[in-house]
């Protein structure tokens, strides 16, 4: 336990070296490797390991953590701050447990985040037995002792003589006056009220980090802590009579269907046929009425085949009917996803792409791929389907952490436009205002091609903006690739801010 205390308390000083009073850089992936080795030792060495499968979670930590070095997103800047703790909470109790169950990984999540903090006292007394020494004999104390005594006997006759010459040393040459000169400059600031102040906040941090550590470590290895405690999990068997069932999924089935026709008739003619839609409404207008009422009702649909199926668990001869009802939601659900996609399709082809509506696609996707295993679990049924969730959508968001998301769309967008394909053309107002270093490589480029005064105006006001921001004086631990590829980039053009011309800026479409 001596090492665990000691290795607490490395992250704590590390924490405060790294992260106080920084912004978040390579910083964050120092932290998290340091923290899951750490981690990964403790488990072992105290043999908690009963998950060894659980360990895999480190990838997910570490590439989410080295995104605060490579990309500057600022919404992933923010979430990732929860998913990353989220996922290092979830290694430990999957790995101090032997299955993926959901509501012990909740409930021993919640426990080891917030019921540590009852193990203070234990805490403390961790610490403090983990620092005594062992007591020392009669003789060899007051040899220790008598030792301390002639060291400062010696510091305190050598003051006068160092005095003679240091002062001799000062007047002889100049570079050591000029060293000393800075010595007592930094002694100077040392003792100020604002370095004071910041150790003392550094101090407090590292002292309230060490014992929510400690208290964590005592609360996974005290076997009578809640977080130890098997929980017996009561296994949710709704029961509803077979028939009842099977009448909701059969007219739900029926709606779905006519949706389906309506759709090949519309929607799926559109795409593959002729290109048009035989249909009064603007072709933007039915895009955009439809997509997130679609993805919602993907979602409830899941619910209703996790719902149905836990009903016949209840049965002791499973209905086919109910499984096939099943398996063609499953297919009417790929078929309203899809439906979903095309749809958002339509509404970007005419207004171009936005970090909102690549969401919309990732989940869409997301969704269609969790489709498969809900498949092969309604059919056989042998298959933690929560797990299978648990991973995909873990998977599709560290993905999505490194496609570049803000590149992505300013790439996408100027090549549509200048292929005319953008009906409304280039949201400039919707470049300028939401998009970060990430985008400046496509965002000089369209800086260069652009005829329109006012977008060149807006345009370069942004990406001086970005060249502010990324001149920064920045410590290692604020060091970011996508920052000082930036600087880089546009130190060469030497832009300077423009005044704002009394031309009317153009519209935003980017209402979504």
């Amino acid at each position: 336990m001596k090492k665990a205390v000691i290795g607490s308390l490395v992250l704590s000083i590390l924490h405060s070296i790294l992260f106080y009073g920084q912004d978040l850089g390579i910083s964050v992936l120092l932290f998290a490797v340091t923290s899951v080795f750490l981690l990964m030792v403790f488990l072992k060495r105290h043999d908690k390991v009963k998950n060894a499968n659980a360990l895999y979670l480190s990838f997910p930590i570490l590439l989410l953590s080295s995104t605060y070095f490579i990309f500057d997103n600022a919404f992933f800047y923010v979430l990732n701050l929860m998913v990353i703790p989220i996922l290092l909470g979830c290694m430990i109790v999957w790995a101090c447990t032997d299955a993926f169950k959901l509501r012990e990984m909740i409930g021993k999540s919640v426990n080891l985040a917030i019921g540590s903090l009852e193990f203070i006292p234990g805490a403390c007394r961790l610490m403090k037995t983990s620092v005594k020494k062992e007591p020392l004999e009669k003789e060899d104390k007051e040899q220790k002792h008598k030792k301390l005594k002639l060291i400062g006997l010696g510091m305190l006759c050598s003051l006068p003589l160092l005095v003679i010459i240091i002062g001799l040393l000062l007047s002889a040459d100049g570079l050591f006056a000029d060293l000393f000169d800075k010595f007592f400059y930094q002694l100077e600031f040392i003792f100020s009220s604002e370095f004071i102040a910041n150790l003392i906040a550094r101090m407090v941090l590292v002292v309230i980090i060490f014992i929510y550590l400690v208290c964590i470590i005592y609360n996974i290895v005290e076997k009578n802590s809640a977080f130890n405690r098997d929980y017996k999990e009561k296994e949710f068997k709704p029961h509803v009579d077979n028939t009842i069932v099977n009448t909701i999924l059969t007219m739900v089935n029926i709606v779905y269907l006519i949706f389906t026709g309506i759709q090949f008739v519309y929607l799926y003619s559109y795409f593959f046929l002729d290109g048009t839609l035989n249909t009064k409404i603007n072709l933007a207008q039915y895009a955009r009425q439809g997509f997130f009422e679609l993805m919602f009702i993907t979602i409830i649909n899941f619910a209703i085949i996790l719902f149905t199926n836990a009903n016949q668990k209840k049965e002791e001869t499973k209905n086919v009917y109910t499984k096939w009802m099943n398996v063609l939601m499953c297919i009417f659900t790929i078929v309203i996803a899809i439906s979903a996609f095309m749809r958002m399709r339509l509404y970007e082809s005419e207004f171009g792409y936005t970090f909102l509506r690549l969401m919309v696609y990732v989940i869409l996707v997301t969704e269609m791929i969790a489709i498969l295993p809900t498949i092969y679990y309604v059919v056989k049924g042998k298959i933690n389907l929560l797990k299978s969730y648990f991973i995909i959508a873990l998977t599709m968001y560290v993905i999505i952490n490194f496609v570049n998301i803000d590149y992505q769309i300013a790439k996408n967008n100027i090549d549509r436009a200048e292929k005319g394909k953008l009906v409304h053309g280039l949201d400039i107002n919707y470049l300028v205002n939401n998009l970060g270093t990430d985008a400046v490589p496509q965002m000089v480029y369209l800086y260069h091609r652009t005829t329109d005064e006012e977008d060149k105006r807006r345009i370069n006001n942004y990406l001086c903006n970005i060249e502010k921001e990324a001149k920064k004086e920045r410590s290692f631990q604020e060091w970011n690739l996508s920052k000082d590829r930036a600087k880089r980039e546009l130190e060469p053009l030497q832009l300077k801010y423009q005044s704002k011309s009394t031309r009317k800026t153009t519209r935003s479409n980017s209402n979504i």
